[in-house]
């Protein structure tokens, strides 16, 4: 078999990305997916994902925009720091956030691509180095999107930058009904846990979407390994009680009455250890393989950055291959360098946030629960996470800022 062209593997947000902005661009690209758009439609819940300004846009860009209704659009942003006193403040978006299950979108951008000419190889398997060796045979250049096995395999730990060897939060992820919508939420319990909670659109029709990240050894821990199937009710009771007492900006819209996960398939529990990955491997049949999406970077999703950074990540992979090769190491590192412009302090950001807030970012938090400018300033962060960092991670811009916002 020749077929030539970029091999793209996994049919995640990132590879899906990528093979359709190639295919946009004219590039003859196959895509290695290990499932059927139908059998996505059926698996189980795998994240809550919010989507923002920059990756909508590069969705219409591509004419994939889907399930953009009513109701599943957030227009405001509010964030609750639990505290004495508390902090709460509301910001309005300037773009709106979009939630859909990915059980739901990835098929959607799976059946664009087919639909338009584009080769599918349904593989059937999580594929491992071997798999990734024989199919670069075919092509000038693949690009490893997703793989439990190729990635380990593939693209080891990047010590320099790591800084975490293990799981930082226990993770909860769930659709729920009854929880009256009221936009994106990000309710912060320090030293507890962070809960984000906004509409979603699912193969159920429009629910509550919640992500619960639970520090370990603290009281919201137990919900993360709490089994559901042995005893829905316990889940839910315990869940809404635990909300109260960590997230209450969320259980004041919970209806006890009705609220509860929807089922067995829509809950997912575990934990994350953020990684970054040497992103390019040269294979024993002399092609290179380039690491994009979570093959290369798995950041804990406490800012919301995981599939918005790897659409953008794929949109700056696609347009380094469009301009042609040869697609050697130097290319892949080079492409690397670029997709770190925009990966590198998103990963700060993430990293970052994963301990208590510095001193200036609670001064931030403070001047936005008293200063609408500046909470809408702080919602719209999330949108534009390069800036985003340069202003968050410098004390100096912050007081900058809030000096700026206090002067007559």
């Amino acid at each position: 078999m020749n077929i030539g062209g970029i091999g793209v593997v996994g049919a995640g947000i990132s590879g899906l990305t990528l093979a359709l902005r190639l295919q946009q661009l004219g590039v003859d690209v196959t895509l290695y997916a290990e499932s059927t758009a139908d059998e996505m439609r059926q698996a189980r819940l795998p994240n809550t994902v919010v989507r923002m300004k920059h990756t909508r846009a590069r969705e219409r860009a591509l004419g994939c925009e889907h399930f953009a209704f009513d109701g599943t659009l957030a227009h405001t942003a509010t964030i609750f720091i639990k505290g004495e006193p508390p902090l709460e403040f509301r910001g309005m978006l300037d773009d709106p956030f979009h939630a859909v299950d990915f059980r739901l979108l990835l098929p959607a951008f799976l059946d664009d691509f087919t639909t338009r000419g584009g080769r599918l190889v349904v593989t059937g398997f999580s594929p491992g180095a071997t798999d990734i060796d024989a199919w670069s045979v075919n092509h000038e250049l693949i690009v490893v999107a997703a793989g439990r096995r190729s990635v380990t395999e593939l693209f080891p730990r990047d010590e320099s930058r790591s800084p975490y060897d293990r799981p930082q939060r226990r993770l909860l992820s769930g659709l729920y009904t009854g929880i009256s919508h009221a936009g994106f939420g990000y309710n912060v319990s320090p030293g507890v846990s962070e809960t984000f909670q906004l509409p979603m659109w699912t193969r159920h029709g429009l629910v509550a979407a919640m992500l619960i990240e639970a520090v370990p050894g603290g009281p919201m821990e137990a919900i993360t390994r709490l089994p559901y199937e042995e005893d829905p009710q316990t889940f839910n009771r315990t869940l809404e009680k635990l909300l109260s007492e960590h997230a209450p900006q969320v259980a004041e819209r919970i209806k006890s009455d009705s609220f509860g996960l929807i089922g067995p398939d829509d809950l997912l529990q575990g934990a994350i250890s953020p990684v970054v990955r040497k992103p390019v491997a040269k294979l024993p049949t002399g092609k290179v393989a380039l690491a994009i999406g979570d093959a290369w970077i798995t950041n804990d999703p406490i800012t919301g950055q995981g599939a918005n950074l790897g659409s953008h990540c794929a949109w700056v992979a696609a347009e380094a291959i469009a301009a042609g090769g040869p697609y050697d190491e130097r290319f892949a590192h080079a492409v690397a360098d670029l997709m770190w412009q925009v990966a590198g302090p998103v990963t700060e950001w993430s990293n970052a946030f994963l301990q208590p807030p510095a001193a200036h970012v609670i001064r931030l938090f403070a001047a936005a629960a008293s200063d609408q400018s500046v909470a809408d300033l702080f919602a719209n962060l999330f949108s534009d996470p390069v800036p985003a960092w340069a202003l968050l991670s410098d004390p100096a811009k912050v007081d900058s800022l809030l000096t700026s916002r206090t002067r007559p």
